[in-house]
Formats: C-alpha cells, structure tokens, sequence
C-alpha cells in the first residue's frame, strides 16, 4: 500500500481498526469494558454535577433564598463525592493496573507465538523488524489508551450533554460560540495527531539503535570485548550522531507542534473565553443577569470549554490510536511464506538436495521485503548467490561432514535444509518427496541441531536439555543421559543441585555461569535428549580444548550409531571420523569423498588438511 494512502485514513477504516482493538480487549480482559463505563459514566457526573452545584448554589444565595435549602444541596453534593471518589479510586488503583498487567501478559503471548511462526527471512528485513518492534511497543499500550480515552469519552459526554443543557438556559449565543470553537479544535487536533505519527515513525528506527547501544552496556555478553577494545569509541560516536538526529526530528517536528497546538489550539481557547467574558460582563451591566448568576455563569462557561476540547481531544485521538492500530495489524496479518501440507511424515530413509540454489535478494512481498544486507551487493539490483547447482544425497545412518572456509555456504546449506528458508531453484526432497509437501513444524521435528550461535536460557539444565517441557518423572533419566553423552557428566558431579541448577543469574541469584565448552555441551545435549533421527552438528566442538574435542567427538560417533549425523566444521578430528565429506567453496560443492579419498585427489580439502595439521605441529612443538 502507498505510503501516503495509508496515512491518509477512511472514517470505517478508523471505526474498523478501533474496534478490532476494543474486540482484543473484549476478548482478554472483559471486565475492561463494564469498569470503563461505569467509571465514565461516574467521571462524568462528577464533572457536570459539580457545574450545576455551582450554578443553582450561588443563585439560590445571590436571590436570598432559603439556607436550609442550600445545605441540602451541600450535603447530598458530599455524599455524593465520597460515593463517586471511592469507586473511581478503587478502579485506578487496583482493577486498572490488574486488567492492564493481564493485558500486556495476553498480547504479547499472541505476538510472540506470531513471531516464532515467520520465517528467518523477515527478521533479515530492517523494514519488517522496526515494525515488529513497533507491534511489540504499542500493542497493548494502545489497546490500553483506546479504553481509557473510551472511558474519557464516556465522561466528557455525559458531562458535556449536561452542561451544554444548562448553557442553553444562560444564553444561546455562548453556546453557539463554544460549539464553533470545538469544531476548530477538532481540526487541529487531526493535524496534530498526523504530525505526531509521523515523527514517532521517523523516530522509531532511532529509538531502535539507541536501545541497541544502552544493550551493549548493561548485557554482561560485551562486557569484557567493551574493556578490551575500543569498540566505545566507535559505539559513542554512533551514539552521539543518533542522538544528533533525534534531536532534529524532534526540532523538525516541534515547530509543527508550536503553530498546531500553540499558536493555533492556545490561541483559539483563550480568545474564546475572554470574548466570553466580555459578553457577559456586557450583560450584568444592562442587568440582563445577576451578580450570582454572573459568577456561576462564568464557572459554568469555564468548565464546558474545558470539557469540549477534552471531549474532542479524546475523539481526535482514535484516528491516531487507528494509525498504529494499522501497523500493528500489517504485522500480526501477515501471512508467513514458508507452508506446508502433511503433518503425518515417515521415519526418515534419505534426504536429496536436487539442484539447490539460494541468493539473498529484495522478494516479491509487497510489505515486507527480504533481504540480508551481508549478502547484497553494493552495486544494487544484482542478487548474491549463497549456493549454487548443489545436488547431494544423505542416507539414513549416514555421517557426513560438510566442510569449508567461512562464506563457502555451509551455514546457509543447512537452514534450507530444516526449511528456514526455501530454495530460489532446485528442490528438497524427504523420503523422495518435496519438503514443501510436509509442515515446517511436523518437518524439523525430524531434526536435532546444534547451532553455531546455541542460547542457553534463563532455566534449569533439565529445562534447558529438554528445550523447556521437562516432566522431572518421566524425563529426568533421559536428561541424565543426554548429558553423559554430551560429556556434561564431570561437571555435573560437581554442581550441588545437579540437573536442576539454574543457568545464568537473569531469574535467580544462585545461578550458575557456564564456560563457552560447557554451555556448548549443553546445546549438545538437547539433541541427545530428543532422539533425532537427523542431527545437525554446525562447529560442535568449536569451544572445547583438543582433549574435549576428541572426547566429545567419539562420544557423538558411539551414540549416534542409528541416527543422521550432518556435521558442519573444518575441525580436522571431526572431520576424519565422517562417512563421507563435502567440500564446499564459493556456495558450490566442489569435492565429495572419504577423507582418505579427498587427500589423494589433491584438491582444496587436502589443501586445507595440510594448512591445519601444520598448526597443530606447529602448537606441539
């Protein structure tokens, strides 16, 4: 959609996208809804009782009427405040923050399974990810504003209505005038609510690389790079430009907002009031009116004009609440590009790479383009082909190795393979069948990996090995296991509460760090624990020592005896031990034999081979 069209919205599209907001809320917290509107509704009394207290009060002393009469109205007025104060009290200060909290907790939940569900290529697309960002900010927040100014509205009408029925016993003109000066108000409102979105949208990828920068500091990951380069220069000198260009938006912006709201709404508001005045000091000087009703008159006037901006403040905001309202829909209704069919797949016999190709390039979507910017070329339009015309076959039992200097295309070779991304020609086949026929889910769940950049989360190790659904009785056994085999077993003597310790100190101040190798075990284990028949080792043993490495590496070989093992490294004890290697250069296969085979032929395996065994010799000497 143009970007100007979007901007520039229809009335349905904002009573459409407000009310998709409030069936959010509806649908989450639905007592939301019976508490905003009767705390509008009280709000509002409030409000308007308070303006015809005033009125009727004074007039009944300035005509000398009956004291009695006014102690009444004082008295009900009183009971009334504590009855209207308690209940409004009561909802800001434990119902709101309670709905809100659950709220927040609901929405993000929906946002965070939408997340999981998108392809790797979105989250390569700038564009995508300021928006997913922008959805995870807002979403909530503005399901929030959308009721509480719904609630706001609710109360600016009942007291509006009220007082405007009163102003009409006072005088027609003054009405009129209050009216006409709303319906200006409304105007700049709209334009400033446009002028607003507009600088939070410029703003926002600003925002994005200022949070990045205060990351860096306050994450314990950069902590040791941070003191042991000079990686601050270069972070504060990106700082203090980013912070230079939000100083001019927000400048570029402010002026907008100067002529909007201060010249245009400040302006409006008081030359109407003090026109006001002087029509009705006008009218107690011909007599028209009393010194009471002058007063409460006055009062009265004051309140309504405020009660009316209000009143069309709070409508003016739901075509900016539709704004984000929209952006927010372009993200949860996109449609993922990666689908499939069969959940039900057959235990796994072979998998063919038939002529697979791969470029990063801009793609066809019309919202979200894809690209990696690693991997496009300066020059522009030219797409870079990550892998090109490979054709290899993986039997089950099968272990190979794929090998090859880093920018060869061997990380890329294997998220086609789980279907992280598709193929730009050739084909996937599973079993003899296309991939794509299968359900990304159902499909990698025939896949164990060991990725290059592994996380370890904020949980326990049997959390961790078991990627979160840990039954201690049914899987504390198998979890035990996982960790022998990954050769986690002399550290885990060693930890006193054994499986159940917690990783890293986010959640609980006895939490245990783990060296690189360690936590890598720890990876390793995951794909012990889950039976895989295809594992994914990429750089297994990337952070161990030599005497780990060949520990874990024999390890893997014992256990690994009915299952697929695909290992990515250019480790030579790694790679020695595979069926079968891969070498790739440039995205093309080039070499594929045992290890005895490739030496023989020469080639840049046997090139690479020498390379590395010279360090090592060079290590033991």
């Amino acid at each position: 959609m143009d970007k100007k069209k979007r901007e520039k919205q229809k009335l349905s599209a904002i009573i459409r996208n407000n009310l998709y907001m409030m069936g959010k809320v509806a649908k989450y917290t639905p007592g939301y809804f019976f508490w905003m509107v009767v705390v509008g509704v009280i709000r509002g009394a409030i409000g308007s009782v308070s303006a015809i207290f005033s009125f009727y009060l004074l007039n009944t002393v300035d005509e000398g009427g009956d004291f009695s009469f006014a102690l009444k109205i004082i008295v009900a007025m009183a009971l009334f405040y504590v009855a209207a104060y308690g209940i409004t009290v009561r909802y800001s200060a434990i119902i709101n923050p309670t709905v809100r909290r659950k709220l927040h907790y609901k929405m993000h939940e929906e946002l965070f399974v939408k997340a999981r569900s998108l392809e790797l290529a979105c989250f390569d697309d700038p564009e995508f990810y300021n928006d997913f960002v922008w959805a995870m900010d807002e979403s909530d927040k503005r399901a929030v504003e959308i009721m509480e100014d719904t609630c706001e509205l609710i109360n600016y009408l009942v007291s509006s209505v009220t007082m405007m029925g009163l102003l009409f016993t006072v005088d027609l003109l003054v009405a009129v005038i209050l009216f006409a000066s709303s319906v200006f108000t409304v105007i700049l409102n709209l334009v400033g609510n446009k002028i607003s979105f507009k600088q939070n949208k410029e703003a926002n990828p600003l925002n994005r690389k200022r949070s990045y920068i205060n990351r860096i500091y306050h994450l314990s990951d950069y902590a040791k790079e941070l003191r042991t380069s000079r990686a601050h220069d270069l972070l504060m000198e990106e700082y203090d430009k980013n912070t230079e260009k939000i100083i001019e938006v927000q400048k570029k912006y402010g002026k907008k907002y100067f002529w909007c709201y201060g010249v245009g709404w400040q302006a409006l508001g008081t030359l109407t009031f003090y026109f006001i005045l002087l029509y009705m000091i006008i009218l107690l000087g011909r007599g028209d009116i009393e010194v009471g009703g002058f007063a409460a008159s006055v009062s009265v006037v004051w309140t309504i004009r405020w009660t009316l901006t209000d009143l069309v403040e709070k409508l003016t905001m739901y075509p900016k609440h539709s704004l984000y309202t929209e952006k927010y829909l372009e993200f949860v209704r996109y449609e993922p590009q990666i689908k499939g069919g069969k959940t039900d797949i057959p235990d796994f016999e072979s998998l063919e790479l038939r002529n697979v190709s791969f470029a990063y390039e801009f793609s066809d979507h019309p919202k979200y383009r894809f690209h990696d910017e690693d991997h496009i070329p300066k020059n522009g339009g030219e797409r870079h082909e990550a892998l090109s015309n490979v054709s290899m076959t993986v039997r089950k039992n099968d272990k190979i190795a794929i090998v090859g200097y880093n920018g060869a295309g061997k990380t890329t070779l294997i998220k086609l393979i789980m279907r992280m991304y598709d193929p730009t020609d050739g084909e996937i086949l599973y079993n003899g069948v296309n991939i794509k026929e299968y359900d990304p889910e159902a499909y990698r769940e025939k896949i164990g990996t060991v990725f290059q950049d592994f996380k370890i989360y904020a949980a326990t190790i049997a959390e961790n090995v078991m990627n979160g659904v840990y039954d201690e009785e049914k899987d504390r056994e198998r979890v035990l296991d996982a960790l022998e085999k990954a050769d986690f077993g002399e550290k885990l003597s060693k930890l006193d509460m054994g499986i159940d310790t917690h990783l890293t100190r986010e959640f609980n101040d006895d939490g245990v760090n783990l060296s690189g190798g360690e936590a890598q075990k720890i990876a390793i284990a995951r794909v012990f624990a889950g039976n895989y028949p295809i594992m994914i080792m990429d750089e297994p043993s990337s952070a161990l020592d030599p005497i780990a490495e060949y520990n874990l590496n024999r390890s893997i070989l014992h256990h690994t005896e009915n299952s697929t093992v695909i290992f990515i490294s250019h480790r030579l004890s790694t790679t020695r031990i595979a069926d079968r290697i891969y070498m790739f250069a440039g995205g093309r296969l080039i070499e594929e034999g045992s290890h005895s085979e490739l030496l023989a032929i020469k080639g840049k395996y046997a090139e690479m081979f020498e390379l590395q065994s010279e360090k090592y010799r060079e290590n033991n000497t």
